[in-house]
C-alpha cells in the first residue's frame, strides 16, 4: 500500500492545514511545546534532534514524502526539536482534527498505519546500525544493506554529513573510513555512488 500523503486527507482536512516554509536552521517545534500539529515533508530536508544534558542528540531526518509528529495523537508536548537542514517546506495537520478523520474512515486510518509501519522500520534499522560497535562494520552494514540483490553499487542520493549523524560518527570520522576502504580495495568511490569490488564483497561475506 501506498505511503500517506495530504492529498488522502479528506477535504474538510485539507482546507485546516497550513503550509510552513523554513530557512536552513530555523526550527519547527520545539521539544516540550504543546504538540498541536502533525507534519508532512512537502519538500526538504528536516532533523529531529533531543537534548540530554545540553547535548544534542540527533534520532532520525526526515525528507519529502515523509510524516512526523505522529507521537502528538498521545502526548500534549513535543518529544523532540525539529530543525530545517536545507529549504524546506511542511505541511501542519492540526490533531485533533486528524485524529476525528482517523475515527471516521477506516481507509485514511489503514493508510496511516501503513506510513507508521514504515517510520518503525526504519528507525529499527537505525538503532540496529547504532548498535554495532565497530565504526568500519557499521558503515559497511549501513552500505550492504542500500545495495540491490545482485548489484555491486550504492547509490549516494544524502550529503555525506546526513549519512556521518545516521551512522553516530563525524563527517570527518566517515571520510577517513572511506577514504581507507578505498585504499583497501573493498570500494570505489565516485560523486554519488560508491561501489563494491569482487574482493570486497567475498570479504565481507566470510
Amino acid at each position: 500500500m501506498d505511503l500517506l500523503t495530504p492529498a488522502d486527507l479528506p477535504p474538510e482536512l485539507q482546507r485546516c492545514t497550513q503550509h510552513r516554509i523554513l530557512t536552513p536552521g530555523q526550527i519547527l517545534v520545539q521539544q516540550g511545546e504543546p504538540a498541536q500539529y502533525l507534519f508532512w515533508v512537502a519538500t526538504g530536508q528536516l532533523r529531529l534532534v533531543g537534548f540530554v544534558k545540553q547535548q544534542m542528540i540527533t534520532y532520525y531526518f526526515v525528507a519529502a514524502g515523509d510524516f512526523f509528529g505522529e507521537s502528538v495523537l498521545h502526548f500534549d508536548t513535543y518529544g523532540c526539536t525539529v530543525i530545517a537542514e536545507v529549504p524546506s517546506e511542511v505541511i501542519a495537520i492540526p490533531k485533533a482534527e486528524f485524529a476525528l478523520a482517523l475515527r471516521q474512515s477506516p481507509n485514511l486510518s489503514e493508510r496511516y498505519l501503513a506510513s507508521l509501519t514504515h517510520r518503525f522500520h526504519s528507525v529499527k534499522i537505525l538503532l540496529e546500525l547504532r548498535s554495532i560497535n565497530s565504526a568500519r562494520e557499521r558503515l559497511l552494514h549501513y552500505l550492504m544493506q542500500r545495495r540491490s540483490p545482485g548489484q555491486t553499487t550504492v547509490a549516494v542520493d544524502k550529503p555525506l554529513k546526513v549519512i556521518a549523524s545516521e551512522l553516530a560518527l563525524t563527517p570527518e570520522a566517515l571520510s577517513r573510513l572511506l577514504a581507507r576502504l578505498q585504499a583497501d580495495g573493498i570500494i570505489s568511490r565516485k560523486k554519488r555512488s560508491i561501489t563494491f569490488s569482487q574482493k570486497g564483497l567475498e570479504d565481507i561475506a566470510k
